[in-house]
């Protein structure tokens, strides 16, 4: 007689095969693991991008609005409403005239600056000069204003080694106008940059005429 078997060895455990429900529910679930890992590579690469954009907006920003341009100050024009002056006895003169000066400002934010003067000089000598009164230029603006000038010779030595000398004996005088405009320019009112800038001008003034024939800054 044959020996008997254990039960556990003589009877193969069930193989366990899948129902079509339970398929069809791994393969949705299968399907459904793949495209969340799609859409969430989407979403990644959406926000790098989107983050890309950003930096990329905020350094044109930064260099176009942001960026800081000193303003412009210019002599315009300048007109003689007087004029007087003798060869002799003595050498004097006496010249009043309007000037128009322009403060143009290219930035993106306003310009504040403070009180100032211009000087007017002959050679190494000041024989004039006017006040500027502390303003605001608007952003992308600019202001412009007139003065009124009165040169005289007390103010100088006049001797017959002088060149203001020479200058009224040939009837052209070569002037220069010199000033300094301090100020602070304003971005977004989170960036504020101290600015300071100089004009300097060349003027012929032609003593027959009375007018000035030439202005260069």
């Amino acid at each position: 007689m044959a020996p008997m078997l254990p039960k556990s060895l003589s009877t193969p455990s069930p193989i366990h095969t899948y129902s079509t429900t339970e398929a069809i529910i791994y393969n949705s679930y299968s399907q459904i693991h793949r495209e969340s890992q799609k859409r969430s590579s989407k979403c990644l690469v959406y926000i790098l991008a989107g983050f890309v954009t950003l930096l990329a907006i905020w350094v044109v920003f930064s260099s176009i609005v942001l960026h800081v341009t000193d303003p412009n100050l210019e002599l315009r024009s300048a007109r003689v409403i007087h004029i007087s002056y003798n060869t002799s006895p003595s050498l004097s003169f006496n010249i009043t005239m309007i000037a128009t000066m322009k403060i143009m400002n290219p930035n993106f934010g306003h310009f504040n600056y403070g009180d100032s003067s211009v000087s007017v000089v002959h050679g190494a000598a000041s024989i004039g000069g006017w006040e500027i009164s502390g303003a605001k230029v608007e952003a992308r603006e600019s202001k412009e204003f007139n003065v009124m000038v009165n040169m005289i010779s007390s103010k100088i030595l006049l001797g017959s080694g002088n060149n203001i000398t020479n200058g009224i004996h040939s009837g052209m005088l070569e002037l220069r106008s010199y000033a300094k405009l301090s100020g602070t320019i304003h971005l977004l009112k989170i960036v504020k940059k101290m600015k300071t800038i100089e004009m300097n001008c060349v003027m012929n003034l032609n003593l027959t005429s009375q007018s000035f024939h030439y202005i260069q800054c």
